[in-house]
């Protein structure tokens, strides 16, 4: 009675697994006479920060070009690699399937696989029943069964044909003239032996040996393939040697989506690559949604300001210096481009996400990432992290700093001696004054006294990223790193502290069901600066972008809330500006991939500052104000002496200057003085010097604000004049106070401008 259950269960079981190899599962199999007629499925859609969509990640589309049109080395490197008894074997290769189990169970893993290139077909254009990722049993018994059907109803040569013309290659190229054209610019039927050998390469692992990005693999790849034609013998040893021998060259220029309209293609390129990597093939098998922390109004700004900038330089001197433009024919080349670049990239400062990206000016014609992948100098945009790292060591904003000629010899031939970027000395300045306007022997200064095993850490630990030499040069910026790494280290400052670690692109994954396959949270790392320290900075930078290097942000149009810091490397080879506002850091790049002088005069200050401020002007015209930066527990006021930096005791005056208003940690504030008698001759001296200016005399400290004034109204100027004499007839101000007096009256007379212009265009609507 056992033995006849037990026969019973068999036969229901062969029964069950007769049906299920005849109908291929559940789902029944795939209708392989469409196989001619295949095409990829839609397209994995790409949605910015609000759920809208912005690009979708095609695959490149491609022609289908027949077997007898490509060189024969083609079809033969691929045959050598993936499937050598490919025309003896019926859709099975069992001799191969053996040795992979073998393999498989020595390696008590998964360490061989046994497809043929009948099964790779099968699976590669039937994801739905056959889904690659899943590696079991069952699927490989439904993979044989299609191949078997497949190899019923096609001939060897229409099977391999099919093959090439389907099979993915990484960067969205389906089918070998898409990747031909992709790697490199030419048609399938020009494919060089070594070429063939590289595409060949490809299948396996598209982004695991993708030759842009991991060149040394992708070579050893290739490699790989000539040595098993060679050995197959598909090729001649002289053959094999001339094609081991060449270099990769594939083209640095992809070919565009058939569905890309051009916008954010350097950042849609990062999240493409960032979903072949976890996904692989089914980012282009399936429409699946990526939620992204792309804001298109950010996105476009920034990809406006940069290409009209670059356009402005070479309508100019650039274009004079430098010869034929950059739309002239055959301007890149294998280093680069050899007209002049751009980059600009957008970061949340709670979050890291990453609102804009801008990698270049023409993705088409150079899809290399500036903002990721590039690694320059970042000049006078270091000098932060160094005046930080003095005032972790008790220096404050108002003490004096040395600005004195430097020589130093640093070995019998080599003689160092820095310069100010205007070529001038003062003497003595305070630190604030050195920070705003990037003078380079205060800097050099302060890092010897703080010692520079202290920048570095402070610099390190704030996020900045690349090889930081503890040369003296370090301090004005030698260390190289990408905008990106930049714009993330900066964020300490606004987030008081706190920065993100990495940049976030992805938010989520959804399926075509909107079940979440993948989610994101933001890194924080809580503690890489004093909240105080970073606060100071902040306010001297603000400072720098009033009336220092980076009053390009100001004349740009932009008068919100801001901070920042221009950089310059030797000979104007890199112009940059990393800027912020409470809630944003943004990093502009402008410079020429093979490193020379911009122009003449070249500064960040000239050339990105203006860029950051078109961008944040246009971002926050569509968006609410940001406010005021955040000020932390610790920090307090106080007036100081100008001629000595030390703070005033009470009642009393400097005995040359108006007092001073400056910022200090609590606890680290210097002595205090008293140059001038605080009793009633001075009381009455320091009310006459008061009552005695006039707005003329204040010209060399409003000049900035009073040519925003002339920008924003025709009447604001005068009607800023008398704002500032009823301020000076109320009471002694010293000058500071006057410029942010003037300051604030202005930002709120352009938010009434502004208030005015919306509430007249309501109406007209309204109309």
């Amino acid at each position: 009675m056992q033995t006849r259950h037990v026969l019973i269960a068999a036969a229901c079981a062969l029964v069950l697994l007769g049906v299920t190899w005849q109908r291929c599962g559940i789902m029944g199999c795939p209708k392989v006479a469409r196989l001619t007629a295949y095409q990829p499925d839609g397209a994995t859609l790409l949605l910015d920060r609000n759920g809208k969509r912005f690009a979708d990640l095609a695959p490149v589309r491609y022609q289908v070009v027949a077997l007898n049109k490509l060189p024969k080395h083609v079809p033969q490197a691929f045959l050598a690699v993936e499937d050598k008894r490919f025309y003896d074997h019926n859709g099975v290769d069992w001799k191969r399937v053996l040795g992979a189990v073998l393999a498989n169970v020595k390696a008590r893993g998964f360490a061989q696989g046994s497809s043929t290139i009948t099964m790779q077909l099968a699976r590669n254009l039937f994801p739905k029943q056959l889904p690659g990722q899943e590696r079991s049993v069952r699927r490989k018994l439904l993979e044989v069964r299609v191949a078997r059907a497949i190899e019923r109803k096609f001939e060897k040569d229409e099977i391999l044909e099919l093959y090439l013309n389907h099979i993915y290659f990484g960067n969205g190229a389906y089918g070998i003239e898409a990747a031909a054209q992709q790697y490199y610019k030419k048609p399938a039927k020009d494919l060089l032996l070594s070429q063939a050998a590289m595409l060949a390469a490809l299948p396996k692992a598209p982004a695991h040996y993708d030759p842009r990005r991991r060149a040394t693999r992708a070579k050893e790849r290739r490699n790989l393939v000539l040595a098993l034609m060679l050995a197959q013998d598909r090729i001649t040893a002289k053959e094999a040697a001339g094609a081991r021998g060449a270099a990769l060259r594939v083209s640095s220029k992809p070919r565009r989506g058939s569905n890309d309209d051009g916008f954010a293609p350097y950042y849609v390129d990062v999240i493409r690559r960032m979903m072949e990597d976890r996904f692989g093939d089914a980012v282009y098998e399936r429409r699946l949604k990526v939620f992204t922390t792309l804001d298109t109004r950010a996105q476009g700004a920034a990809e406006e300001e940069v290409s009209r900038q670059l356009r402005t330089l070479e309508a100019g001197a650039l274009g004079r210096l430098n010869g034929p433009k950059y739309a002239s024919a055959g301007s890149s080349d294998e280093d680069g481009t050899r007209y002049v670049q751009g980059a600009a990239v957008v970061v949340d400062v709670r979050t890291g996400d990453v609102r804009a990206l801008v990698g270049g000016r023409d993705f088409l014609d150079s899809p290399f990432n500036r903002v990721t992948q590039s690694q320059r100098q970042i000049g006078s945009a270091f000098k932060p992290f160094v005046y930080a790292s003095a005032l972790n060591e008790g220096f404050f904003p108002s003490q004096h700093i040395p600005d004195l000629p430097i020589r130093r010899e640093m070995s019998r031939t080599v003689v160092w001696e820095p310069r100010n970027y205007d070529g001038e000395f003062y003497g003595q300045v305070s630190m604030r004054q050195a920070l705003i306007e990037s003078r380079n022997v205060p800097t050099i200064n302060i890092a010897d006294a703080v010692g520079l095993d202290d920048v570095k850490a402070t610099a390190l630990k704030a996020g900045i990223k690349g090889e930081l030499s503890t040369h003296p040069s370090m301090s004005l910026g030698t260390v190289a790193t990408s905008p990106i790494d930049l714009a993330l280290a900066y964020t300490v400052f606004p987030g008081l502290g706190r920065r993100p670690e990495e940049a976030r692109f992805v938010v989520r994954v959804e399926d075509e069901d909107g079940d979440v396959l993948w989610s994101t949270e933001p890194k924080i790392t809580g503690d890489a600066m004093d909240p105080r320290v970073a606060y100071v900075i902040t306010h001297m930078l603000r400072d720098a972008v009033n009336h220092g290097t980076g009053t390009g942000v100001r004349s740009a149009g932009y008068y919100a809330a801001a901070a920042g810091k221009t950089g310059t490397t030797n000979d104007g080879t890199d112009a940059w500006f990393v800027g912020y506002t409470p809630e944003l850091v943004g990093a502009v790049w402008i410079g020429f991939d093979q490193r020379r002088a911009i122009t003449g005069n070249a500064s960040g200050g000239r050339l990105a500052a203006p860029v950051w401020g078109r961008i944040m002007r246009r971002y926050y015209a569509d968006n609410r104000d940001p406010g005021d930066f955040e000020v932390p527990n610790g920090v307090v006021h106080r007036n100081v002496d100008p001629e000595t930096g030390l703070i005033l005791e009470s009642g009393c005056w400097p005995r040359y200057e108006e007092p001073a208003s400056e910022i200090f940690i609590e606890g680290t504030e210097p002595e205090t003085v008293c140059p001038s008698d605080g009793g009633v001759l001075g009381w009455i001296t320091g009310a006459l010097r008061g009552l005695g200016r006039t707005v003329e005399n204040q010209t060399h400290v409003l000049e900035d604000v009073f040519k925003r004034a002339e920008s924003v109204h025709p009447q604001a100027r005068e009607l800023l004049e008398k704002f500032i004499e009823r301020t000076m007839r109320e009471g002694v101000v010293s000058s500071e106070e006057l410029r942010h007096e003037a300051e604030d009256w202005l930002h709120d007379f352009e938010r009434q401008l502004r208030y005015e212009k919306e509430r007249a265009l309501r109406k007209r609507r309204g109309r």
